[in-house]
Protein backbone atom coordinates (compact mmCIF):
# COMPACT_ATOMS: atom_id res chain seq x y z
CA UNK A 1 0.00 0.00 0.00
CA UNK A 2 1.67 3.28 -0.88
CA UNK A 3 1.84 6.54 1.76
CA UNK A 4 -1.06 8.59 -0.25
CA UNK A 5 -3.12 5.55 0.60
CA UNK A 6 -2.14 5.03 3.94
CA UNK A 7 -2.91 8.38 4.61
CA UNK A 8 -6.11 8.44 3.40
CA UNK A 9 -7.66 5.60 5.59
CA UNK A 10 -6.16 6.96 8.54
CA UNK A 11 -7.67 10.24 8.35
CA UNK A 12 -10.78 9.16 6.88
CA UNK A 13 -11.97 12.08 4.99
CA UNK A 14 -14.00 11.87 1.54
CA UNK A 15 -10.90 13.04 0.16
CA UNK A 16 -6.98 14.39 0.59
CA UNK A 17 -5.92 17.15 -1.54
CA UNK A 18 -2.03 17.88 -1.12
CA UNK A 19 -0.30 20.80 -2.78
CA UNK A 20 2.85 21.05 -0.85
CA UNK A 21 6.24 19.75 -2.15
CA UNK A 22 7.78 18.15 0.94
CA UNK A 23 4.50 16.21 1.26
CA UNK A 24 4.41 15.73 -1.55
CA UNK A 25 7.48 13.80 -2.17
CA UNK A 26 6.87 12.15 1.04
CA UNK A 27 3.30 10.62 -0.04
CA UNK A 28 4.83 9.78 -4.30
CA UNK A 29 8.92 9.47 -3.60
CA UNK A 30 8.78 11.53 -6.63
CA UNK A 31 10.02 15.31 -6.56
CA UNK A 32 8.63 17.92 -8.37
CA UNK A 33 8.01 22.04 -8.55
CA UNK A 34 4.17 21.74 -8.89
CA UNK A 35 1.40 19.36 -8.62
CA UNK A 36 -1.28 18.08 -6.26
CA UNK A 37 -2.08 14.50 -4.96
CA UNK A 38 -5.70 13.94 -4.56
CA UNK A 39 -6.97 10.31 -2.94
CA UNK A 40 -10.41 9.37 -2.53
CA UNK A 41 -11.83 5.90 -1.67
CA UNK A 42 -11.49 4.54 -4.85
CA UNK A 43 -7.66 6.21 -6.22
CA UNK A 44 -4.75 7.88 -5.17
CA UNK A 45 -3.81 10.48 -8.14
CA UNK A 46 -1.02 12.75 -9.32
CA UNK A 47 -1.70 15.84 -10.66
CA UNK A 48 1.11 17.61 -12.68
CA UNK A 49 2.21 19.38 -15.27
CA UNK A 50 4.07 18.26 -18.96
CA UNK A 51 7.64 18.92 -17.75
CA UNK A 52 7.05 16.18 -15.21
CA UNK A 53 4.62 13.88 -16.83
CA UNK A 54 6.72 11.16 -18.57
CA UNK A 55 9.48 10.89 -15.52
CA UNK A 56 6.82 10.78 -12.72
CA UNK A 57 5.07 7.74 -14.71
CA UNK A 58 8.29 5.94 -14.60
CA UNK A 59 9.36 6.81 -11.19
CA UNK A 60 5.39 6.25 -10.19
CA UNK A 61 5.18 3.04 -12.43
CA UNK A 62 3.39 -0.07 -9.75
CA UNK A 63 3.06 2.33 -6.92
CA UNK A 64 -0.77 2.64 -7.42
CA UNK A 65 -0.46 5.88 -7.80
CA UNK A 66 -1.85 7.29 -11.58
CA UNK A 67 0.04 10.48 -13.05
CA UNK A 68 -2.80 12.45 -14.65
CA UNK A 69 -0.82 15.58 -16.82
CA UNK A 70 -2.93 18.64 -15.94
CA UNK A 71 -3.83 20.96 -19.27
CA UNK A 72 -3.11 24.89 -18.96
CA UNK A 73 -6.59 25.68 -19.27
CA UNK A 74 -7.57 23.57 -16.43
CA UNK A 75 -6.71 23.96 -12.45
CA UNK A 76 -6.99 21.55 -9.62
CA UNK A 77 -10.08 22.72 -9.28
CA UNK A 78 -11.88 20.89 -12.06
CA UNK A 79 -10.88 17.07 -10.19
CA UNK A 80 -12.72 18.38 -7.75
CA UNK A 81 -16.33 18.47 -8.56
CA UNK A 82 -18.23 16.25 -6.71
CA UNK A 83 -16.59 16.32 -3.32
CA UNK A 84 -17.99 17.77 -0.28
CA UNK A 85 -15.32 16.92 2.10
CA UNK A 86 -12.05 18.17 1.38
CA UNK A 87 -8.73 17.57 3.62
CA UNK A 88 -5.78 19.50 3.45
CA UNK A 89 -2.90 20.19 5.48
CA UNK A 90 -3.92 23.14 7.60
CA UNK A 91 -0.15 24.24 8.32
CA UNK A 92 0.90 24.64 5.36
CA UNK A 93 -1.82 26.00 3.41
CA UNK A 94 -1.78 30.05 2.60
CA UNK A 95 -5.20 31.58 4.14
CA UNK A 96 -6.25 33.03 0.78
CA UNK A 97 -6.26 28.76 -0.74
CA UNK A 98 -8.05 28.12 2.78
CA UNK A 99 -10.60 30.99 1.84
CA UNK A 100 -11.06 29.58 -1.92
CA UNK A 101 -12.01 26.39 -0.60
CA UNK A 102 -13.99 26.91 2.01
CA UNK A 103 -16.00 29.71 -0.12
CA UNK A 104 -16.25 27.07 -2.94
CA UNK A 105 -18.74 25.07 0.25
CA UNK A 106 -15.94 22.48 1.06
CA UNK A 107 -16.17 21.01 4.50
CA UNK A 108 -12.51 21.57 5.14
CA UNK A 109 -10.71 18.74 7.59
CA UNK A 110 -6.89 18.89 8.82
CA UNK A 111 -4.77 16.04 7.51
CA UNK A 112 -1.65 18.25 9.57
CA UNK A 113 -1.36 15.92 12.17
CA UNK A 114 -1.78 12.78 9.83
CA UNK A 115 1.36 13.87 8.07
CA UNK A 116 3.57 14.70 11.42
CA UNK A 117 2.36 11.38 12.76
CA UNK A 118 3.51 9.41 9.36
CA UNK A 119 6.55 11.09 8.61
CA UNK A 120 7.67 11.31 12.75
CA UNK A 121 8.60 7.29 12.50
CA UNK A 122 11.19 6.57 9.35
CA UNK A 123 10.94 3.29 7.91
CA UNK A 124 14.01 1.44 7.73
CA UNK A 125 14.04 2.64 3.65
CA UNK A 126 14.21 6.03 4.80
CA UNK A 127 16.67 5.28 7.40
CA UNK A 128 18.94 3.64 4.83
CA UNK A 129 18.98 7.31 2.95
CA UNK A 130 19.76 9.35 5.77
CA UNK A 131 22.65 7.28 6.49
CA UNK A 132 24.19 7.54 3.15
CA UNK A 133 23.27 11.19 3.34
CA UNK A 134 25.47 11.25 6.52
CA UNK A 135 28.40 9.00 5.02
CA UNK A 136 28.55 11.58 2.29
CA UNK A 137 28.61 14.48 4.14
CA UNK A 138 31.37 12.84 6.37
CA UNK A 139 33.39 11.98 3.54
CA UNK A 140 32.57 15.64 2.34
CA UNK A 141 34.20 17.10 5.70
CA UNK A 142 37.35 14.94 5.55
CA UNK A 143 38.75 15.89 2.44
CA UNK A 144 38.06 19.79 2.99
CA UNK A 145 40.00 19.37 6.44
CA UNK A 146 43.05 18.21 4.01
CA UNK A 147 42.50 21.69 1.47
CA UNK A 148 41.68 23.94 4.76
CA UNK A 149 44.89 26.51 4.70
CA UNK A 150 45.86 30.39 5.74
CA UNK A 151 44.05 33.14 4.49
CA UNK A 152 41.43 30.86 2.78
CA UNK A 153 37.76 32.52 3.82
CA UNK A 154 34.62 31.13 5.35
CA UNK A 155 33.23 31.37 2.33
CA UNK A 156 35.57 30.05 0.24
CA UNK A 157 35.42 26.82 2.43
CA UNK A 158 31.92 26.47 2.48
CA UNK A 159 31.63 26.75 -0.95
CA UNK A 160 34.31 23.91 -1.04
CA UNK A 161 32.58 21.39 1.90
CA UNK A 162 29.09 21.70 -0.88
CA UNK A 163 31.23 20.66 -3.60
CA UNK A 164 32.37 17.96 -2.01
CA UNK A 165 28.77 16.58 -0.71
CA UNK A 166 27.25 17.08 -4.56
CA UNK A 167 29.80 15.58 -6.17
CA UNK A 168 30.35 13.04 -3.46
CA UNK A 169 26.63 11.93 -4.71
CA UNK A 170 24.15 13.91 -2.76
CA UNK A 171 21.26 15.53 -4.89
CA UNK A 172 21.94 19.11 -3.16
CA UNK A 173 22.78 20.32 0.65
CA UNK A 174 20.46 20.12 3.32
CA UNK A 175 21.11 23.98 4.06
CA UNK A 176 23.20 26.60 3.77
CA UNK A 177 26.73 25.65 5.18
CA UNK A 178 27.63 27.62 8.42
CA UNK A 179 31.26 28.14 8.97
CA UNK A 180 32.50 29.90 11.47
CA UNK A 181 36.79 31.11 11.83
CA UNK A 182 37.33 32.20 15.26
CA UNK A 183 35.11 34.37 17.26
CA UNK A 184 32.59 33.94 14.35
CA UNK A 185 32.39 31.10 16.23
CA UNK A 186 30.20 32.70 18.98
CA UNK A 187 27.38 33.22 16.27
CA UNK A 188 25.35 29.99 16.29
CA UNK A 189 24.22 30.96 12.93
CA UNK A 190 26.65 32.91 11.64
CA UNK A 191 26.31 33.37 7.91
CA UNK A 192 29.94 32.54 5.98
CA UNK A 193 31.80 36.19 5.03
CA UNK A 194 35.01 36.83 3.89
CA UNK A 195 36.72 36.18 7.35
CA UNK A 196 39.76 34.77 6.60
CA UNK A 197 41.45 31.08 8.51
CA UNK A 198 44.60 32.36 10.81
CA UNK A 199 46.69 30.20 12.09
CA UNK A 200 45.12 29.14 15.86
CA UNK A 201 41.72 29.73 14.98
CA UNK A 202 39.00 27.59 16.00
CA UNK A 203 36.68 26.53 13.60
CA UNK A 204 33.21 25.35 13.60
CA UNK A 205 31.31 24.17 10.51
CA UNK A 206 27.47 23.22 10.52
CA UNK A 207 26.86 21.25 7.12
CA UNK A 208 24.62 18.67 5.50
CA UNK A 209 23.21 17.20 2.76
CA UNK A 210 20.19 15.25 0.54
CA UNK A 211 20.01 11.91 -0.81
CA UNK A 212 17.21 10.74 -2.61
CA UNK A 213 15.30 13.30 -0.58
CA UNK A 214 16.41 13.04 3.25
CA UNK A 215 18.99 15.04 5.34
CA UNK A 216 22.02 15.21 6.79
CA UNK A 217 23.04 17.72 9.61
CA UNK A 218 26.41 17.10 11.51
CA UNK A 219 28.75 20.21 13.12
CA UNK A 220 31.79 19.65 13.96
CA UNK A 221 34.66 21.89 15.95
CA UNK A 222 37.99 21.58 15.85
CA UNK A 223 41.40 24.22 16.01
CA UNK A 224 43.17 25.28 12.87
CA UNK A 225 46.94 24.64 14.52
CA UNK A 226 47.27 25.05 18.36
CA UNK A 227 48.87 28.31 19.21
CA UNK A 228 48.90 27.07 22.75
CA UNK A 229 46.07 30.28 24.01
CA UNK A 230 43.50 27.73 23.72
CA UNK A 231 43.22 26.59 27.15
CA UNK A 232 39.59 27.84 27.94
CA UNK A 233 38.39 26.21 24.91
CA UNK A 234 39.56 22.91 25.34
CA UNK A 235 38.01 22.50 28.91
CA UNK A 236 34.54 23.86 26.90
CA UNK A 237 35.08 21.47 24.13
CA UNK A 238 35.70 18.55 26.76
CA UNK A 239 32.27 19.60 28.42
CA UNK A 240 30.17 19.72 25.29
CA UNK A 241 31.53 16.36 23.86
CA UNK A 242 31.12 15.29 27.31
CA UNK A 243 27.44 16.46 27.34
CA UNK A 244 26.92 15.21 23.45
CA UNK A 245 27.78 11.53 24.44
CA UNK A 246 26.00 11.61 27.55
CA UNK A 247 22.58 11.85 25.86
CA UNK A 248 24.29 8.79 23.09
CA UNK A 249 24.59 6.80 25.94
CA UNK A 250 21.68 7.24 28.45
CA UNK A 251 18.61 8.82 26.83
CA UNK A 252 16.25 6.41 25.63
CA UNK A 253 12.59 5.61 24.06
CA UNK A 254 10.09 6.82 26.07
CA UNK A 255 11.98 9.94 27.46
CA UNK A 256 10.49 13.13 26.53
CA UNK A 257 12.14 15.65 24.48
CA UNK A 258 12.30 17.79 27.57
CA UNK A 259 14.12 14.75 29.42
CA UNK A 260 16.94 14.25 26.91
CA UNK A 261 17.76 17.94 26.20
CA UNK A 262 17.79 18.20 30.44
CA UNK A 263 20.94 15.62 30.19
CA UNK A 264 22.87 17.91 27.81
CA UNK A 265 21.90 21.00 29.98
CA UNK A 266 22.45 19.31 33.35
CA UNK A 267 26.08 17.85 32.19
CA UNK A 268 26.81 21.66 30.83
CA UNK A 269 25.69 23.09 34.85
CA UNK A 270 28.43 21.10 36.81
CA UNK A 271 30.79 23.31 34.64
CA UNK A 272 28.98 26.29 34.95
CA UNK A 273 28.16 26.10 31.42
CA UNK A 274 24.48 26.03 30.79
CA UNK A 275 24.11 29.58 30.26
CA UNK A 276 25.74 29.52 27.43
CA UNK A 277 23.85 26.68 25.87
CA UNK A 278 21.60 29.14 24.06
CA UNK A 279 19.43 26.89 21.66
CA UNK A 280 17.73 23.48 21.87
CA UNK A 281 19.39 20.16 22.02
CA UNK A 282 17.82 19.11 18.94
CA UNK A 283 15.22 18.73 16.21
CA UNK A 284 13.65 15.89 13.98
CA UNK A 285 15.59 15.31 10.57
CA UNK A 286 13.89 13.74 7.20
CA UNK A 287 12.54 15.28 4.49
CA UNK A 288 13.09 18.25 5.84
CA UNK A 289 16.01 19.61 8.17
CA UNK A 290 14.00 20.74 11.08
CA UNK A 291 10.55 18.36 11.76
CA UNK A 292 9.08 16.85 14.38
CA UNK A 293 10.49 15.72 16.52
CA UNK A 294 11.84 18.93 18.54
CA UNK A 295 14.50 17.89 21.56
CA UNK A 296 13.93 21.21 23.47
CA UNK A 297 13.32 22.22 27.65
CA UNK A 298 9.35 22.40 26.90
CA UNK A 299 8.99 19.10 24.88
CA UNK A 300 6.98 17.19 26.02
CA UNK A 301 6.63 14.50 23.01
CA UNK A 302 8.00 11.22 23.72
CA UNK A 303 10.78 10.04 21.74
CA UNK A 304 10.36 6.64 20.74
CA UNK A 305 12.23 4.10 17.55
CA UNK A 306 12.18 4.76 14.60
CA UNK A 307 12.13 8.85 15.29
CA UNK A 308 15.40 10.64 13.89
CA UNK A 309 16.88 13.74 15.40
CA UNK A 310 20.20 15.79 16.25
CA UNK A 311 22.22 15.87 19.32
CA UNK A 312 23.92 19.14 19.15
CA UNK A 313 25.13 21.06 22.48
CA UNK A 314 27.02 23.76 22.19
CA UNK A 315 28.05 26.89 24.38
CA UNK A 316 29.09 30.33 22.95
CA UNK A 317 31.04 33.16 24.25
CA UNK A 318 30.14 36.50 22.78
CA UNK A 319 33.11 38.10 20.48
CA UNK A 320 35.46 34.90 21.18
CA UNK A 321 34.58 31.45 20.15
CA UNK A 322 31.39 28.97 19.90
CA UNK A 323 31.45 25.45 20.54
CA UNK A 324 29.11 22.72 18.85
CA UNK A 325 29.49 19.00 18.43
CA UNK A 326 26.41 17.04 16.67
CA UNK A 327 25.26 14.28 15.33
CA UNK A 328 22.11 12.71 13.00
CA UNK A 329 20.65 10.43 15.32
CA UNK A 330 17.95 7.69 15.50
CA UNK A 331 16.22 5.65 18.54
CA UNK A 332 16.35 1.80 18.04
CA UNK A 333 16.11 -1.06 20.03
CA UNK A 334 15.05 1.66 23.09
CA UNK A 335 18.47 3.46 22.68
CA UNK A 336 19.98 6.31 20.62
CA UNK A 337 22.10 5.16 17.71
CA UNK A 338 23.98 7.64 15.73
CA UNK A 339 24.50 7.55 12.14
CA UNK A 340 27.87 8.99 12.14
CA UNK A 341 31.26 7.22 12.31
CA UNK A 342 33.83 10.25 12.68
CA UNK A 343 36.24 10.42 15.79
CA UNK A 344 34.55 13.61 18.09
CA UNK A 345 37.87 13.71 19.48
CA UNK A 346 38.91 17.42 19.56
CA UNK A 347 41.60 17.57 16.01
CA UNK A 348 43.98 20.12 16.06
CA UNK A 349 45.06 20.50 12.13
Amino acid sequence: MNRARKLYETIGAEAVLTKKSFLRLYLTGFESSAGYVLSDKDKDVFFTDSRYTEAARAALKGTGIEVVEMERRTTIDDYLKGYKQLAIPFEQTMYLEYKRLADKGFELVDSSAAFTQAMTIKTEEELSRIQRACDIAEAALKKLMGELREGMTETEASALLEYYMISGGAREVSFNTICCFGSTGSQPHHVPDQTKLKFGDSVLIDFGCKVDGYCSDETRTFLFGDDKKHEEFKKCYQAVLDAHNLVLETACAGMTGQEIDSIARNSLAKEGLDKYFTHSLGHGIGINIHEHPVIAQRSETKIVDGMVFSDEPGVYFDGQFGIRIEDSCTMKGGKVQTFMTSSKQLLIL
